[in-house]
């Protein structure tokens, strides 16, 4: 349930995994960048994906890990594009991205890279196929439409959770979600305080 303003976003505070004990999941698409995750999910993900491709389902990674000063990058571009106060609802500001966790990956479909990390992903046959399947593989969409923290819809956004500490990362419980979210709404409080009256 959606209690909160349009304009305030709640993005869940984590904390950055070690990048020296992820593993490779795929090279990014221009061959620039090498895409690390958690083993676990590396292996999750590669099952998977050569599961979907035996259904002609053809997925690849656009985003795995994200450290902080690369997520500081990508915030500040899309405050750029979308403003200061309507980026939060397309990226996290550093320190508060499922990607910063290595249990978070961004997903594409080979057969249609103008859908690439935008909502057109949802027309998609590995976002159909994801659907039904990704549950299997232990992977959950992290923002669907309407979430109550405020995202913007990411149907290519999706999240492990098959380990307890995954799971507990994710969708902490008693005192822990106390803390991390109280963590996570005092930052939004303070976003929403700092750009509730400009959109630039």
């Amino acid at each position: 349930m959606r209690w909160l303003p349009k304009s305030f976003v709640v993005h869940q505070w984590v904390v950055e995994a070690n990048k020296l004990k992820l593993t490779a999941i795929n090279v990014s698409l221009d061959g620039m960048v090498l895409h690390l995750a958690r083993q676990e999910m590396v292996n999750a993900y590669n099952k998977m994906v050569g599961d979907a491709a035996k259904q002609g389902i053809r997925l690849k990674v656009l985003w795995a890990f994200r450290s902080s000063s690369q997520q500081q990058q990508h915030f500040e571009e899309a405050q750029r594009q979308h403003g200061s106060r309507d980026a939060l609802q397309w990226v996290a500001p550093p320190g508060y991205s499922e990607h910063h966790t290595g249990w978070a990956v961004d997903l594409g479909d080979e057969a249609d890279p103008k859908a690439d990390d935008n909502p057109l992903f949802e027309r998609t046959a590995a976002f159909r196929w994801l659907q039904m399947n990704a549950r299997r593989y232990q992977f959950e969409l992290s923002f669907p439409k309407n979430n109550w923290q405020g995202v913007s819809y990411e149907p290519w956004h999706w999240r492990y959770v098959g380990t307890p500490e995954a799971l507990s990362t994710f969708h902490p419980k008693k005192l822990e979600a106390v803390g991390v979210w109280s963590l996570s709404l005092l930052k939004a409080t303070l976003c929403w305080a700092k750009f509730s009256n400009t959109k630039k």
